[in-house]
């Protein structure tokens, strides 16, 4: 059973949250409601909750308070918000699941669903950096982002954008290849990623591959042709994305 904590201003959507978790997700018990920074740092104090379910406006301040102010953060967090795109940008790069309002029943059946498979992989990591790049990267939203969490099977690893060479589709699972090597195995779809790196001049290049374009070494033509990267690897350029692919490299960014 996973036990938490709704902390909301607004009483109506204190209620319909309230009963939609009921009667929709099961194995979630609501502890308690609180309306408030200050009634949910209290709430996190006695209850000790497994999942937060956050509003992000506060009449006290705002949910990024809760969690910057929480000693505890030995909890999952679903936030609650009709903020921008931007801060949505935010939150995907730090792996935190989010719930435009009005809350979508099949969108919160998803988010819970993600906090039990993690908690069933009976790994259970230190939140806090997670947190911490969430903070960062919503407290300086105007501003590329620089922090990306990249939720694995035993939790989460955080990296630079600029640290990614490319990104591999291995059916509902993305891999990452680092500049130092590394391949991480990530529990996202590649799609995600694809509307993730874009403006940090990345380039779908075919189905199962995304590529820094930073690290493009050399294009060899073909029906589609093929990529070789700096860390050695030679890449498919798929027939239907050639034409934008050539049309990306011959700007003047690139």
């Amino acid at each position: 059973m996973i036990r938490a904590l709704i902390i909301e201003d607004e009483k109506n959507s204190q209620e319909l949250l309230r009963e939609l978790i009921t009667e929709y997700c099961e194995d979630v018990e609501i502890v308690a409601i609180a309306g408030s920074v200050g009634e949910g740092l209290a709430a996190i104090e006695k209850h000790k909750p497994d999942l937060l379910f956050l509003d992000i406006e506060l009449p006290d301040g705002d949910g990024f308070q809760v969690l910057e102010k929480s000693e505890d953060r030995e909890f999952d967090v679903i936030f609650t918000t009709a903020y921008d795109q931007y801060a949505m940008r935010a939150f995907k790069f730090s792996a935190t699941d989010y719930l435009l309002k009005p809350v979508d029943i099949e969108e919160l059946q998803t988010a819970v669903t993600r906090v039990h498979e993690k908690r069933a992989s009976g790994e259970q990591p230190d939140r806090a950096p997670q947190i911490d790049a969430l903070l960062q990267n919503i407290r300086n939203i105007q501003q590329p982002l620089k922090r990306i969490v990249l939720p694995t099977t035993h939790g989460f690893t955080v990296v630079n954008p600029d640290d990614i060479v490319r990104c591999e589709s291995d059916r509902n699972y993305t891999f990452i290849f680092l500049t130092d090597g590394r391949r991480i195995l990530v529990s996202r779809t590649i799609k995600e990623y694809e509307e993730m790196l874009e403006p940090y001049n990345f380039f779908r290049i075919h189905q199962s591959h995304v590529i820094n374009l930073h690290y493009l070494k050399n294009y060899i033509r073909g029906r589609g042709g093929y990529v070789e990267m700096t860390d050695g690897s030679q890449l498919d350029v798929s027939a239907r994305r050639k034409a934008d692919f050539l049309k990306r490299m011959s700007s003047p960014e690139n």
